[in-house]
């Protein structure tokens, strides 16, 4: 899999005071979407795949919001629709996203709490086969 890819884009970035008499849940929504190129000159070959990464993350005493994006260009291979992507491509595309979602949350958490960041660790919830 040949990728080329577009700047990761930070669409938004929330730190909030949780309220703990609100019940809410971490969430993490990844979406896929091809895309189309305006030129007329795009190779047929290649393919255009939004990738984005919607998340909320609740900790005891805040919660994390946002959503991050990128557009990946795959080369000599044609992804029609979500389904043409094998498991370790999907990964592959969202890694950069979720690293993002990391390093904010580490800065903002040392900042905002004045004491080390919080470090996150996203597991792929695949078992091994």
């Amino acid at each position: 899999m040949e990728l080329k890819r577009h700047k990761e884009i930070v669409e938004a970035f929330h730190f909030d005071k949780r309220n703990p008499e609100v019940e809410v849940e971490t969430e993490l929504k990844v979406g896929f979407a091809p895309l189309t190129s305006s030129d007329s000159d795009y190779p047929k070959e290649n393919s255009i795949i939004g990738v984005r990464l919607e998340f909320k993350i609740v900790f005891e005493e805040f919660i994390l919001t946002g959503a991050v994006s990128q557009v990946n260009h795959f080369i000599n291979q044609k992804i029609d629709n979500q389904e043409d992507l094998t498991q370790e491509e999907a990964d592959e595309l969202v890694a950069p996203l979720f690293d993002i979602v990391k390093r904010m949350t580490y800065e903002i958490t040392e900042i905002a709490l004045d004491q080390p960041g919080v470090e996150l660790n996203f597991q792929s919830q695949q078992k091994p086969e």
